[in-house]
């Protein structure tokens, strides 16, 4: 009798992980992922490399370019600066870097995961690709074809890792948000993700721009100043299907007044936005004085930067809710919220708001 409940009890447990397989079950198993060694951001590391190299070429060359017609024109004085340009660079002097090479690890590998493409819907199609791959390769040459066969099966199952921590990002984002979490319902390419606030059927095309950091960081807004779990067999008893996901209470007000009629917006596209002012802050420097500060609260940039990043959104929620703003008035909006927060003074203004707590 004994052993009859007890294997009725592993198969519960069971299918509760195969329940809750597909959902991150916290903010740290996403940093985990990203910061250890076997996430690689080679490919990544040596584009922003080569972009940054070409820059330096390019601002070098029209600079020698300038300084020779300037030269042919101007006589003695050099060029008036402007206030502006005097304040700003002022304020790169006073900038200093990270104190660690770990904070410097951490940091190119959030502005590499910027240019790394969302692959959370290509897994299904790598395995039919590979499956091909091995119906055609049973002729002649087996030895090669071996090889190459096996070269196939490791570039799979490295892709697979890196979709399926991709594919648990979103698919949280959209259970945690709407409540629904059925994975064969979500788990496609389909008009649903526009009520998170994608523009199209597929959320990979709408994050291009910033990559998997703009996911990433919505899972960090989604999931800040969260509840405590409760476990999915308590929750499954009192009736509230969650998996043992909490959410966080700002995220629920903004995404409420998302779907507001009158006051919509695109919540997860406008979350784009607000990751380019975070990389934007981050490749500035003006994170670095909250981060090397010993008496600050913050241990690692990613702290730093979600920080940043939720404030943004406590700011534009609380703009956009008072001055009972459309999306006739978007554009308007965010160019004033970019003019005062991505800076070196918006910083401190941002991480600061963070620690609100958004009314519904």
């Amino acid at each position: 009798m004994n052993t009859t409940t007890n294997t009725t009890n592993t198969n519960t447990k069971t299918n509760e992980d195969d329940d809750e397989n597909f959902l991150l079950k916290s903010r740290k198993e996403m940093l985990d992922s990203f910061l250890s060694p076997e996430c690689d951001f080679t490919r990544e590391l040596v584009e922003r490399a080569a972009a940054a190299a070409a820059a330096t070429t390019t601002t070098t060359t029209t600079s020698t370019t300038t300084s020779a017609t300037t030269t042919m024109v101007q006589l003695h004085a050099p060029p008036p600066r402007s206030k502006r340009d005097r304040f700003m660079s002022a304020f790169k002097g006073q900038i200093k870097p990270l104190q660690s090479h770990r904070l410097l690890d951490e940091r190119e590998r959030i502005l590499a995961l910027s240019q790394m493409p969302l692959k959370w819907n290509r897994r299904k199609k790598l395995k039919k690709k590979n499956e091909k791959t091995k119906t055609n390769n049973d002729g002649n040459n087996n030895k090669n074809n071996h090889n190459s066969e096996e070269e196939e099966e490791g570039d799979k199952i490295e892709l697979e890792k890196a979709d399926e921590m991709h594919r648990k990002m979103v698919l949280t984002i959209y259970a945690k948000l709407t409540g629904d979490y059925r994975e064969e319902e979500i788990d496609a390419v389909g008009k649903h993700w526009e009520t998170i606030g994608f523009q199209g059927e597929d959320p990979s095309t709408d994050v291009r721009a910033c990559g998997a950091l703009a996911v990433a960081n919505m899972v960090s807004f989604v999931l800040f100043n969260a509840a405590p779990a409760i476990p999915a067999a308590a929750s499954a008893a009192s009736g509230n299907a969650n998996n043992g996901v909490t959410l966080g209470r700002n995220a629920v007000a903004v995404h409420r007044l998302s779907r507001c009629p009158g006051q919509q917006f695109p919540m997860c596209a406008l979350g784009v936005t607000f990751t380019s002012w975070s990389i934007r802050v981050l490749e500035n420097g003006f994170l670095n004085e909250h981060i090397n500060d010993r008496n600050s609260k913050f241990n690692s940039v990613w702290d730093c930067l979600d920080s940043y990043y939720v404030g943004v959104w406590n700011i534009f929620y609380k703009t956009w809710k008072r001055g009972k703003y459309s999306l006739k008035d978007a554009s308007a909006v965010l160019k004033h919220l970019e003019k005062h927060l991505a800076c070196r003074t918006g910083v401190s203004k941002a991480i600061r708001a963070s620690e609100r707590v958004l009314d519904m």
